[in-house]
């Protein structure tokens, strides 16, 4: 037997392997029946009541919630599934507008249980480490760390010498394609009434693209673009490589690697009939700063990796500060949640090498609290 012919066989034992490890963990977690029990469904309205328990439909439906987990409980088991229904509303959020279509509280203790009980469970292990959007553990300070152990990596071997490549994808919620996305969760899930259970709630929002406000569409879009990960990962063997939802990066030694991985995220956007936002492709020396995630990041020559909030993000939070104290109207609610605003962004902020930042918002505040308290005596 050759090396290469042993090298097949070690790869096809361990692919075996996998399998075998894959099956076990899907029948421990279980199936339709299993997932959607009365319990699950009555502790994940509880769930899903954090932070607009506030709302009047919220109190009505907890005030009848044995019986309505019953009565979903019983539509559930006898799998009369319909599409969902939802409240379509814009929100203004970093400069965009955001169109927004949530579901009510029936249909969010439905997706709290299929996605905390089965989805995420069974997907996660599908999606690489860096992937590092939306999931238990994970979110921006996870990927800003992942991308600065990276750069160190990097740093050791090449210096500070090299390119980072990032990229982007235009309206990548609303151009997710439903065929390709439910051909690819037909591989990974195997239970047939969960599966039809996703693929009505893809469909309730159109032939294309998935619902901001949902949480099942949430785990979709983290989901979808594993492929291209993959690809990254174990084709192009792209180590220093992330991504959060749309927007990734990959740290490259040299150009030919740039012109790689361009076309590679070229290739597999084509696949998965995803649109790069051609605006937003970039390659940058890693010397210089660069952008990812609202953050201006540095590798320097000695090899530290420094982190600072971007220049627009300190502008905002400082114009919110102001405008804030603007419509204070003097009650204590007011003033909470002034105090509630300023401490948060005060709190990150020192996360951050930005320390005459953090300094002058602390001073700014102070300011604004002493002009409103003066105006007030007088």
């Amino acid at each position: 037997m050759t090396s290469e012919e042993r090298h097949k066989k070690r790869f096809h034992n361990r692919h075996i392997q996998r399998l075998e490890r894959e099956r076990k963990k899907i029948q421990q977690i279980g199936n339709y029946d299993s997932v959607f029990t009365y319990i699950n469904l009555y502790k994940a309205f509880y769930l899903c009541e954090k932070g607009v328990r506030w709302k009047a439909s919220i109190q009505k439906q907890e005030s009848l919630l044995p019986l309505k987990t019953l009565e979903t409980h019983n539509k559930l088991q006898q799998r009369n599934i319909k599409p969902l229904k939802f409240m379509e509303f814009d929100i203004y959020e970093r400069g965009k507008i955001r169109h927004i279509r949530a579901v009510d509280i029936d249909e969010r203790s439905i997706e709290r249980v299929l996605c905390d009980n089965y989805l995420i469970p069974v997907l996660t292990p599908k999606l690489i480490f860096d992937n590092g959007a939306s999931l238990k553990g994970k979110g921006i300070d996870f990927s800003l760390n992942r991308l600065k152990s990276q750069l160190l990596k990097h740093y050791k071997k090449y210096g500070n010498s090299g390119y980072i490549f990032q990229f982007d994808f235009s309206k990548f919620f609303d151009n997710i394609n439903h065929q390709i996305l439910l051909k690819l969760l037909s591989k990974d899930i195997p239970d047939k009434d969960i599966l039809y259970l996703v693929k009505n709630n893809i469909d309730s929002f159109g032939d294309k693209g998935l619902g901001l406000g949902s949480q099942v569409s949430q785990v979709c879009a983290i989901y979808y673009p594993t492929l291209l990960d993959r690809y990254f990962k174990e084709i192009l063997h792209i180590k220093g490589y992330g991504r959060y939802m749309d927007d990734g990066y990959a740290i490259c030694k040299d150009l030919d690697e740039v012109k790689k991985c361009r076309d590679g995220l070229y290739k597999m956007a084509k696949i998965l009939d995803i649109t790069v936002n051609n605006k937003k492709v970039s390659v940058t020396k890693l010397s210089s700063t660069f952008i990812f995630l609202k953050k201006r990041i540095n590798l320097t020559d000695s090899g530290k990796v420094v982190i600072r909030l971007g220049k627009k993000s300190i502008h905002d939070a400082r114009r919110r500060l102001v405008k804030m104290f603007k419509k204070y109207d003097g009650s204590p609610e007011g003033l909470n949640y002034i105090l509630m605003a300023y401490r948060s962004w005060y709190g990150m902020s020192k996360r951050y090498a930005n320390y005459y930042v953090s300094e002058n918002y602390k001073k700014l505040f102070e300011e604004l609290m002493k002009e409103y308290y003066e105006e007030e005596i007088s």
